[in-house]
């Protein structure tokens, strides 16, 4: 188990230089223009961090408004099975 924690901390200590080196190349400047009327004057990298992280942001949202209508039809059908099997289970008067 140690071997791969180690595996792991050295694998995440890789990308995070592979991604230090990527921002350090680059640096020009891009321009994000807006509809036209608002311009922003970034770093590539920066730029590029910015939509990143909003379309993880965006994608959370979805997949935990999804979760909430999964769970609610979960205990929408629980409900259903409990109430079957508690007719299921009454014992039928002759």
């Amino acid at each position: 188990m140690q071997i791969l924690k180690i595996i792991r901390i050295l694998f995440r200590i890789a990308i995070f230089v592979l991604l230090l080196i990527l921002a350090i190349n680059n640096m020009q400047t891009t321009e994000f223009n807006f509809l036209g009327i608002y311009t922003l004057r970034l770093p590539l990298i920066v730029t590029l961090g910015i939509f990143t992280f909003a379309g993880v942001f965006i994608g959370m949202i979805l997949n935990y408004s999804n979760n909430l209508s999964l769970k609610s039809e979960l205990k929408k059908l629980r409900k259903e099975l409990s109430q079957t099997q508690s007719k299921q289970n009454q014992p039928t008067s002759n």
